[in-house]
């Protein structure tokens, strides 16, 4: 049977409520920020632009106030906790309700010097940083209050097996010591630093620490000093680098080969991120750092550094206009920073400046020749080829529409310098089609204007009957404005609409009686054997009372 130092009735041996768990709840680590910072390398220059004028995120302004980062604090509980006693060199004993003894006490006159062993999981913490550590325990037990708190805090090499009194683990070096006089005997909360013991594990690659609690020295034997603490955990606030900065675009095009700008003051655009997130699901506040420069002169690189977003936003550098040169290629980069850590730089995004229109392009249609004075052709809704051409390398298409209307977009074709579209005109008459030249930049030429002449396709409508009156029958004849009529489809004021055939010569007679005096509107509209819908004729007639 395992001797228990609680059972002694010493009259200074106080004895404590044990505790349920304990959490411990850290403060938010606070990234003190709000402004952004302009370094030019290579100078002595500094410039600190208010936040409000540049920084946004995700389109929207941001207001530049301190923001608090989000702590990733973790409370590590033990893996394995084992204690060892020298009156049964050979055991190895398990903790009892959280607690485990350190140094000695007697039972029945035999005396018993323990030892603990605390063994940690270091594995989830690979690859970081280590801000800080504090082992924490508390006093469960104490032998003698008039006596002062002697504990330490050695690293061992982790333990194969349960180690025992003969069989412990080799000692490597002390970590802390666990005095305080300051604090009351029997402290429930004891807390110790132990970060570089931590930091140095983790970065020699160590998948577990172990610690061991002790006595010091001679007094580990003096059963004055003894006690029962409560087993050790690690408050261990730790640091993840944020991610590589991705989703890089300029002006809003994605980086990629041969990317033009027309701005010589773009927009640079970058996503950050930061993989810690808190309990609560809170991330790291992450700035980001945006370095340019022409990539025949490196050592004009400028750095712009803006902060306080969190991990997940879309940061914007917008350069003022004219800071750069058209003709000359530039390179952008960001990398992310939190706190403590920083990203490795983004892959570079290069772009163009290119300020320069491109030629006004040439215009023609056989289908629509140019010109008012010609004959009309074609007929509202009846599309035509027109093919642009301009003497420009670097062409991405032609904006081209009616004024008024909205204009389209084609993309020039193998070439490069020449696109062919099918436009139908909407209306009938003198036309003008503005076009522009576009470059892969997005600068438009000067407008080319081509004016055509738009056939009148509406048909012709002959009143046979203008006197008839109420109830009686009235003759209406449509002939056509275009070849091959095969059939046309009229409607009287809003009624529904009737489909006649057209005769040989493309006429058609339709007869209509109204049965009240009125004004009636006759609208109709012909229609080709290819399938071609004529513009829209309109009558308006009166229909007298019957006498």
């Amino acid at each position: 049977m395992i001797a228990d130092p609680s059972t002694e009735h010493d009259p200074k041996t106080r004895r404590l409520p044990l505790l349920d768990k304990f959490k411990i709840i850290a403060s938010s680590r606070t990234l003190l920020g709000g402004f952004m910072s302009i370094r030019h390398r290579g100078s002595a220059r500094q410039a600190a632009i208010t936040a409000g004028a540049l920084l946004l995120a995700t389109g929207s302004l941001v207001a530049a106030t301190g923001q608090p980062a989000a702590a990733v604090i973790d409370y590590v509980t033990p893996t394995s906790v084992t204690w060892t006693d020298s009156r049964q060199p050979s055991g190895s004993f398990s903790p009892s309700e959280g607690t485990v003894p350190v140094g000695t006490w007697e039972v029945d006159g035999d005396k018993h010097t323990a030892r603990a062993y605390f063994t940690f999981d270091l594995t989830p913490y690979r690859g970081q940083r280590i801000v800080s550590a504090r082992a924490i325990t508390g006093e469960t037990t104490v032998n003698d209050c008039d006596r002062p708190r002697e504990i330490e805090l050695w690293r061992t090499d982790p333990p194969v097996s349960a180690p025992t009194w003969n069989t412990a683990p080799a000692v490597r070096e002390k970590v802390a010591d666990v005095a305080f006089p300051n604090l009351p005997c029997g402290s429930s909360f004891i807390g110790v630093m132990i970060s570089e013991a931590v930091r140095q594990a983790v970065a020699d690659g160590q998948d577990q620490l172990t610690l061991m609690a002790r006595i010091a020295g001679d007094h580990e034997e003096n059963k004055h000093y003894g006690r029962w603490i409560k087993n050790v955990g690690i408050s261990l606030d730790h640091n993840t680098p944020p991610n590589v900065p991705d989703q890089l675009t300029v002006e809003g095009a994605a980086c990629g080969t041969s990317l033009m700008i027309r701005s010589t003051g773009p927009t640079l655009r970058a996503r950050v991120s930061d993989p810690d997130v808190n309990e609560t699901g809170g991330h790291d506040a992450v700035a980001a750092t945006f370095a340019f420069w022409p990539i025949d002169r490196p050592a004009e690189r400028t750095e712009a550094t803006l902060n306080g977003q969190s991990s997940g936003s879309q940061y914007v550098y917008r350069l003022p206009q004219g800071r750069l040169a058209h003709g000359t290629t530039y390179a952008f980069s960001v990398r992310a920073s939190d706190q403590y850590d920083s990203s490795n730089w983004s892959p570079e995004c290069r772009f163009t400046i290119d300020t320069a229109a491109p030629a006004a392009p040439a215009v023609s249609s056989v289908d629509y020749p140019a010109g008012w004075d010609g004959p009309a052709t074609g007929g509202p809704g009846i599309p035509g080829s027109f093919t642009f051409t301009a003497d420009s390398d670097d062409l991405a298409g032609f904006s081209y529409g009616e004024h008024g209307l909205s204009s389209r977009f084609v993309p020039v074709d193998a070439s490069g310098r020449s696109a062919t579209v099918s436009y139908a005109p909407v209306l009938a008459g003198p036309r003008t089609l503005s076009v522009y030249s576009v470059d892969r930049a997005g600068n438009f030429s000067e407008a080319t204007s081509y004016r055509f002449s738009v056939r009148h396709t509406a048909p012709a409508i002959t009143d046979s009957d203008p006197e008839a009156p109420a109830g009686a029958p009235r003759r209406f004849t449509f002939a056509p404005n275009m070849e091959n009529v095969v059939e046309y489809t009229y409607r009287l004021n809003y009624g529904e609409e009737i489909t006649v055939a057209a005769d040989a010569v493309g006429t058609a007679q339709v007869t209509i009686t109204p049965e009240v005096s009125d004004v009636y509107v006759l609208s109709v509209r012909s229609r080709t054997v290819d399938g071609l819908t004529s513009d829209e004729a309109s009558i308006l007639f009166w229909v007298p009372e019957a006498s």
